[in-house]
């Protein structure tokens, strides 16, 4: 299975029911004649699944997509490939580190073999592999990337998503072991790769095909730095402060002596209390770090109705959990710029 959010590949891939997976007619904007031609290679930079940008577009080619107004980014008209046919596109920096998939277009149908239908559970459909044909080559940090996918027969240069496309996605166990601001190559397997009539794809355009996966990033903090000082979030007192980022981590890489906690009397107080900070794994979620004191009472990770600020020291980061990984400096992170400063209410116990 792929490494993808499931819900948007049975929109998309070929999740049919029984008997209809045939290819559709040849579209009077397909070019049937000839070896397939690669039209795009693009590469997912939204976790949400519904953002594509082009990693490479085919110049000179007329059949590529320039305008798609069926929205590539969902709700809006996009831009894929510059209008001038002289242009190709620029590399995608910015792949999700935990959600990207890339998806190659080709100007033509192409021989349905080169997938398989596996039944879907407990229904009469049929969900698209690749794994058995394996028709690229996809690598990331120079270490080959386990993936599946699926063909998409439907689809041309203006459709979302745009087709005839290959859908090629790191499976789940493998998108994890990819280091955040690796560099990644796709490789494509002309012998595997063929239209209707068995061409392949023409050995000149089988890649290396370039993209790089975004770099270690914060997200979010919870609570976030007020945007008004004199008016913090009032959060639960059993609830911590929780830093999600986007790529697994090491909880153990924050050094809780570089996390400052000081009890206050508001935001703008520059004394105050000072706790000592306990760092540790959020439930079911690696992406996540939690901070709490460690003299709150039980139940809590903090006392309530109390006023809190948290600074980050210099030295404070929080890595990747794989070598090598990425680092945020937690002093220069945009999210944590500003104190997070909140406020606890009263203590409420578990029914």
């Amino acid at each position: 299975m792929i490494g993808r959010t499931q819900g948007y590949l049975a929109a998309t891939a070929c999740v049919l029911s029984l008997g209809a997976c045939s290819d559709p007619e040849e579209r009077s904007d397909l070019r049937p004649s000839g070896a397939p031609e690669v039209l795009t290679v693009l590469i997912s930079n939204d976790a949400s699944g519904v953002n594509e940008l082009a990693t490479f577009c085919k110049t000179g080619d007329n059949k590529r997509p320039g305008l798609v107004p069926a929205a590539i980014t969902a709700g809006a008209e996009a831009q894929v490939c510059p209008d001038d046919l002289t242009m190709g596109a620029t590399e995608v920096e910015d792949a999700v580190p935990l959600a990207w998939y890339a998806r190659v277009q080709f100007d033509e149908l192409l021989n349905p073999d080169i997938e398989d239908l596996i039944p879907i559970a407990d229904s009469d459909l049929f969900q698209g592999s690749l794994a058995k044909s394996q028709p690229v080559v996809l690598s990331c940090g120079g270490v080959n990337v386990a993936y599946d996918g699926y063909y998409n027969p439907s689809g041309n240069n203006i459709t979302f998503p745009l087709g005839p496309s290959l859908f090629i996605a790191p499976t789940a166990d493998a998108i994890t072991t990819i280091p955040t601001g690796s560099d990644c190559t796709l490789m494509l397997k002309a012998e595997v790769i063929k239209d209707k009539d068995g061409q392949p794809v023409p050995a000149t355009q089988a890649g290396p095909y370039t993209f790089k996966i975004a770099p270690m990033d914060l997200l979010a903090a919870d609570p976030a730095p007020p945007k008004d000082a004199t008016k913090p979030a009032t959060v639960a007192p059993e609830d911590p402060v929780v830093l999600t980022f986007n790529a697994q981590v090491d909880v153990t890489s924050l050094d809780p002596t570089l996390v400052s906690i000081r009890e206050v009397t508001s935001c703008a107080d520059t004394a105050g209390t000072a706790h000592t900070a306990v760092i540790s794994a959020v439930d079911k979620d690696a992406t996540s770090v939690a901070i709490s004191i460690i003299d709150a009472p039980a139940m809590e990770s903090f006392d309530q109705q109390k006023t809190y600020v948290i600074t980050f020291n210099a030295g404070a980061q929080v890595t990747q959990d794989i070598a090598p990984g990425g680092t945020v400096d937690l002093t220069t992170a945009s999210v944590v710029k500003k104190p997070i400063c909140f406020a606890t209410a009263k203590f409420a116990p578990p029914e």
